[in-house]
């Protein structure tokens, strides 16, 4: 009974949210607004659930003196301070974020938000370190993604246009310098004839690439942010939609049962 129950109420809930989402009439209509409400009140008690574990978990570190206990005394000391001065600053100037709350103040402005925006800085060293193994060109569609991405990067600055002649020229006499050093290695005429002309006409198509950049870097980037960009993200949000519906039938179901354990 223990598991037969929750699967019989999560296969009834997730009926009748499928056939109010249908049939927007009575009963059914009002369904889903009732069922918003009755989500609102348990995700309530699931979050007292959750704060109780929470402090459980790290007063057992504490108390154990288990590895890093320190930390989770400071996490116990901070959660009963931030509750118990939110409550006393809500009192007395009837919300604990008013202009006039020592919470808001002091606790809020002064240690909350610095913490936060340190949180999120630090999510640019991953960023980079993310986009450099992404970025590194040795596949064709490495290669291109990273092209792709410092045009859009030079189309959204100021000085962009600006820039990307001379960028764009130097990589194109990069390119064309290691292909004119590979082909006097080659002991193919065609092959050894074929990267000396890549050679030539990367250093050729230097000036009109560049003159292009310099009055359409914008439109550029505007053109792959809004076409290719656009298309490949609406196939991975369709993707995650038909993932999402594969796995709300397996729970209503009942084949997917790990939210029981």
């Amino acid at each position: 009974m223990r598991r037969e129950v929750p699967i019989a109420i999560t296969f009834i809930s997730g009926v009748l949210l499928v056939i109010a989402f249908f049939i927007p009439h009575e009963p059914f209509g009002s369904l889903e607004q009732r069922f918003n409400d009755w989500y609102i009140i348990v995700s309530g008690f699931a979050m007292i659930l959750g704060i109780d574990s929470l402090l459980l978990h790290h007063w057992n570190k504490v108390s154990r003196r288990s590895e890093d206990w320190f930390h989770s005394l400071s996490l116990i000391l901070a959660f009963f301070l931030t509750l118990f001065w939110g409550f006393y600053s809500g009192i007395r100037t009837g919300h604990f974020l008013s202009a006039k709350s020592t919470f808001r103040q002091y606790f809020y402005m002064y240690i909350f938000v610095p913490l936060q925006a340190t949180m999120f800085s630090l999510l640019a060293f991953f960023i980079a370190s993310a986009a450099y193994r992404a970025f590194r060109a040795d596949r064709f569609e490495a290669t291109l993604l990273l092209f792709s991405a410092g045009i859009v990067m030079l189309g959204r600055v100021p000085l962009g246009n600006v820039v990307a002649p001379y960028l764009i020229g130097f990589v194109l006499v990069i390119f064309a310098i290691l292909l004119f050093s590979d082909g006097r290695k080659e002991v193919d005429p065609l092959r050894k004839y074929l990267k000396m002309g890549g050679a030539i006409l990367s250093l050729i198509l230097i000036y009109p690439i560049g003159w292009f950049f310099l009055h359409y870097t914008a439109a550029t980037a505007g053109w792959i942010m809004n076409i290719p960009q656009l298309a490949a993200k609406r196939g991975i949000f369709i993707g995650i939609a038909l993932g999402g519906i594969a796995m709300s039938l397996r729970i209503i179901l009942g084949i997917e049962k790990t939210y029981l354990r």
